[in-house]
């Protein structure tokens, strides 16, 4: 059995296999797959991984990006079973079903009854500013929200949503449950 690994040998690739290697195959697996998808580099592409901890282990390959049309293009070709394969499309559709409990996006009461395939991010930073505090999720000089989700009704309507928000010193997150509402409800009307 190669997959998964067990500890002992994930844990000889890792420190037997050149940094420039680990960088290049990191780069490849998400990469080559979204090429062979349809998406373009400035479209979705991965530059490094987005952890300290994941940094450490993988050197980067300059900057990570994506745009609203290229997260649908992503997520219409995991619909169609495109990504990869048929097996990969549903695995990524299991990681994003998978999650402890809905928030931003898929909390709106709207999608309550329907199955929703979700992933939310955010970055923020904040920078000295008079009468301000920077607080999670507040950033005065980046706060962006991102959201993508396959909504799927017991009626069989299915929807993709790609979601990107900056606004600044405000947690966004209910401005995504709201929009996630009159989205919903523009799709079903």
């Amino acid at each position: 059995r190669a997959y998964p690994p067990d500890r002992e040998t994930e844990t000889a690739f890792f420190s037997s296999t050149p940094r420039q290697v680990l960088s290049d195959l990191a780069a490849a697996v998400v990469n080559d797959p979204l090429a062979a998808a349809g998406l373009t580099r400035e479209e979705f592409h991965l530059g490094s991984l987005f952890t300290a901890q994941g940094k450490r282990m993988i050197p980067g390959k300059g900057d990570s990006r994506a745009t609203p049309f290229g997260l649908l293009k992503f997520l219409a070709a995991v619909e169609a079973g495109r990504m990869v394969d048929h097996w990969s499309s549903l695995e990524i559709k299991r990681l994003m079903y998978t999650t402890a409990r809905r928030i931003r996006y898929a909390s709106s009461p709207a999608l309550a009854g329907a199955a929703v395939h979700f992933k939310s991010g955010s970055l923020y930073k904040c920078v000295p500013e008079p009468e301000f505090t920077c607080r999670k999720y507040m950033g005065n000089k980046e706060n962006v929200m991102n959201s993508v989700a396959v909504v799927a009704h017991p009626d069989g309507r299915t929807y993709l949503v790609a979601l990107m928000t900056n606004v600044l010193k405000k947690n966004s997150a209910v401005d995504h449950q709201t929009l996630a509402t009159e989205i919903d409800r523009i799709i079903r009307n």
